[in-house]
């Protein structure tokens, strides 16, 4: 988060598209089969991906799956496979919020889809945030933080 705050100008914004986990998919031991398919319209040869494992590291936060992509011709015939493991880090959104806080970020907007529908559990996790200006470092482990506004009249 500190790079990104880098590469921001000072009045720079960064907007995150992440997505807002779900406790029972997550602590699910024996999820759904996900098989997704599709036609290339100009070959017309299937496409299909599988998950054929998944493992959850839930001290890190990442869920690793096993996928299995083919593609087959007209026939059925199976044309090229292979496999890929992707692993996928899930981030809590008061996680987030900390996590921009504590690196330079002011949170000005959270949304739960990109009509501007208020967060909701389990939807998608949008973030907007702006670059702090006002920083100092703080004492312990030069992290850094925005200064605390001066106490004024009520």
């Amino acid at each position: 988060m500190t790079g990104l705050r880098r590469h921001l100008r000072p009045d720079g914004r960064l907007a995150l598209h992440l997505f807002d986990p779900r406790f029972d998919l997550l602590a699910d031991e024996n999820p759904p089969a996900i098989r997704q398919s599709g036609i290339d319209p100009a070959t017309q040869r299937r496409y299909t991906g599988e998950i054929l494992r998944t493992g959850r590291d839930y001290l890190n936060q990442i869920r690793r799956d096993l996928w299995r992509y083919a593609e087959t011709d007209l026939n059925g015939s199976l044309f090229e496979e292979a496999t890929r493991e992707m692993a996928l880090r899930w981030t809590y959104r008061w996680e987030l919020r900390h996590l921009l806080e504590l690196c330079g970020f002011v949170v000005e907007a959270e949304y739960s889809d990109f009509h501007g529908a208020l967060p909701a559990y389990g939807k998608e996790l949008i973030v907007v945030a702006r670059r702090e200006t006002n920083l100092r470092k703080r004492a312990s482990g030069g992290r850094l933080r925005a200064r605390s506004a001066p106490a004024g009249p009520p």
